[in-house]
């Protein structure tokens, strides 16, 4: 299966906007589109619902307490099954409305319009709606401008999907699932600051072992991604029959014009293992930060030894080998893990070293440095990619 064939299904089966947004915190860019909406029209009321089934999410309620209930015979399954517009002037008078809660309860909702949210294909996706506690006429301009308010939440939507799209895509570049080489254990994972970022890890079996990747390239978001994975197809193109300095070599004079052209350049550790004997010859361009923690404690850094690939002051890279010995371990990580603890290079070495030394399962170390970053929002991609011999 191609990596395309592979995106394509990824994407099928992933989780829309909505489903991203639903059950999630109020957000300012959606909760200033709500007070726009409010003060425009100057009414109390203005919410932005999101459906999904038979529920109703208010991702932004303005002038009243709410965040989620049952679709069935709220003024929200109306407008969503009327659109493009539903609009009560006077709910006391309406027989579908006189006796709802809106209307009867402390909120005495009299007025309510409702302009229908769609995603960029035209599927609905929730309701634009403003309300007041008395009668309202609403004028054609009036509804002209509502839909001008619903354009906007549905651009922060799309915004949405098509990053939710676009992580999917970057999702489907990764290795899927732990790769098989007796005698070791391989993990990685990638942990985007955003819905995408610039990091990527890779690997793939050769004839006597694997080759594996953790790049980063400078910026975040889609553009990074984008670039990302230019950089993974090169490199794995450029392998072919080549050492890894000739293939670090060779993507880079593919990529000088993309990485020029876009003010972009990438570090990189690119390595090739080789099985029988624990060998690991490699390229740090600009990377540095790479370990290989031995079975007796000691560590051994691998330092950068030449420039990112994109900055024009060397067109040739080279090779370093070290050798896994068994229970010796090898991680190499992106300098979003620095963001994890103080910053400082010197701190994140010496918890990195502490982490390989007492957790023996490659998994396991993954975890432990890229789970953090889920939680947190003030770091930047994490990517952690660990290789183990087994001991003998």
């Amino acid at each position: 299966m191609t990596d395309d064939q592979l995106g394509t299904l990824v994407l099928d089966r992933d989780e829309t906007a909505v489903d991203r947004l639903f059950g999630t915190d109020p957000e300012l860019r959606f909760d200033r589109v709500a007070m726009m909406a409010s003060a425009y029209f100057d009414v109390p009321v203005a919410m932005i619902a999101l459906v999904r089934g038979d529920r109703v999410w208010l991702k932004s309620c303005h002038g009243f307490e709410g965040r989620e209930g049952p679709l069935a015979g709220s003024m929200t399954e109306a407008a969503f099954s009327a659109g493009p517009l539903y609009v009560v002037e006077d709910a006391s008078r309406d027989p579908r409305w006189s006796d709802h809660p809106m209307v009867t309860g402390p909120l005495h909702l009299r007025f309510y319009a409702g302009k229908l949210l769609r995603t960029p294909g035209g599927a609905p996706i929730g309701v634009l709606a403003v309300g007041a506690p008395e009668p309202r006429a609403f004028s054609d301009r009036d509804a002209r401008d509502l839909g001008l308010i619903a354009r906007w939440v549905e651009d922060e939507i799309s915004r949405e999907e098509e990053g939710a799209r676009a992580q999917a895509v970057q999702r489907a570049l990764l290795p899927r699932g732990g790769l098989v080489l007796p005698g070791y254990r391989v993990a990685g994972a990638c942990q985007p600051s955003r819905e995408v970022g610039g990091d990527f890890y890779d690997w793939y079996p050769t004839h006597d072992g694997i080759t594996f990747t953790l790049a980063d390239v400078m910026g975040k978001g889609v553009g990074a991604a984008i670039i990302a994975a230019s950089v993974r197809a090169v490199l794995r193109g450029a392998n072919s029959g080549r050492s890894v300095a000739s293939a670090v070599q060779r993507a880079a004079a593919l990529l000088d014009e993309d990485l020029s052209g876009t003010s972009s350049f990438v570090t990189a550790f690119h390595a090739r293992l080789r099985a029988v004997d624990g060998s690991v010859r490699f390229v740090d361009a600009g990377h540095g930060l790479s370990l290989i923690v031995r079975a007796d404690g000691e560590t051994e850094r691998l330092a950068s030894l030449d420039f990112p690939l994109g900055t024009t002051l060397v067109d040739r890279w080279r090779s370093e080998e070290r050798w896994l010995g068994p229970g010796d371990t090898i991680v190499t990580f992106s300098d979003g893990v620095l963001d994890l603890f103080d910053g400082t290079l010197t701190t994140t070495l010496a918890e990195v070293e502490d982490l390989a030394r007492s957790v023996e399962d490659p998994e396991a170390l993954v975890a432990a440095l890229t789970a953090p970053a889920r939680a947190r929002h003030d770091v930047d991609d994490v990517t952690v990619v660990a290789i183990r011999r087994d001991a003998a």
